[in-house]
């Protein structure tokens, strides 16, 4: 779903809110407009937050994809040339772990 669909889809979503809350409290529809505006606009702009996170993420998964799919090319080829000659000719360089401050 693209931005559009996020902004729209939180203001919709807000929108039903404030009916849902007057409609708790008994209170006629028309009741304060401002209301309607404020919590349209303020749950698109989480939808807003919400596309620009799942953008951000999908990044970050793609970029330890790509990590993850290189060691696997290492290893494979490392446990291929054991399989042939029986030992390694060198083995890659072990990540280091964060040091905890």
């Amino acid at each position: 779903m693209g931005l559009l669909g996020h902004v729209v889809g939180g203001a919709v979503f807000g929108l039903t809110a404030r009916f849902w809350q007057l409609g708790i409290l008994r209170q006629p529809m028309t009741q304060n407009p401002a209301g309607h505006v404020a919590c349209t606009v303020a749950f698109a702009g989480a939808g807003y937050y919400w596309w620009q996170a799942t953008v951000y993420m999908k990044g970050v998964l793609a970029e330890k994809e790509t990590e993850l799919r290189r060691r696997r090319q290492a290893l494979d080829a490392i446990a291929m040339e054991i399989a042939v000659n029986g030992t390694p000719a060198e083995l890659p360089p072990m990540p280091q772990m964060p040091q905890k401050s």
